[in-house]
């Protein structure tokens, strides 16, 4: 079960199929969803599949929000094999570079680490996504390793960048 988190300035509570319309502001921005494998979603339904797809592949998923009420975005953790994680981020560009990415990744960090008993949390990311990879190294997570023609997207085959953060040990 996803828990509610939060900290000043944000809350992240459960992902859920009511989220489509206000997800679809940023699934559906062309420019947010530049690095994406798939092109942005056309109409509502198309996020309403991929927030099922979301819920039924993470081991949390959270709605990004200022209060508790419409998602800014999204953020979802998987856990491919014992004790890793996997996030995965998406906000719309409104709220992009306020902060909100950063706090998300905390408050989950710390669940993850915590709650999850993970030991290494880790992303890959486009090569060229530039905004993204800043954001993980923001906070803490170090480049391990890059992917040569990593994933075919609507751009052409990729490099991919994989960001990964250990759990210090006490």
């Amino acid at each position: 079960m996803t828990p509610t988190l939060a900290a000043p300035g944000i809350i992240l509570r459960p992902l859920v199929l009511a989220d489509a319309a206000a997800l679809f502001v940023a699934l559906g921005d062309v420019e947010v969803q530049l690095y994406r494998q798939q092109a942005a979603h056309a109409h509502v339904g198309e996020t309403e599949r991929y927030i099922a797809d979301t819920l039924g592949r993470s081991r949390a998923a959270w709605a990004i929000t200022v209060d508790g009420g419409e998602a800014l975005g999204r953020l979802a953790l998987r856990v491919p094999e014992p004790g890793i994680g996997e996030f995965g981020i998406v906000l719309r560009a409104a709220a992009q570079r306020r902060g909100f990415g950063l706090k998300a990744l905390a408050l989950a960090e710390g669940f993850a680490f915590g709650e999850l008993e993970l030991h290494t949390l880790r992303a890959t990311i486009d090569a060229e996504n530039a905004a993204s990879i800043a954001l993980f190294a923001k906070a803490g997570f170090a480049q391990t390793a890059l992917l040569p023609s990593h994933e075919r997207t609507k751009l052409g085959l990729r490099d991919g960048v994989v960001m990964e953060k250990r759990l210090r040990q006490a």
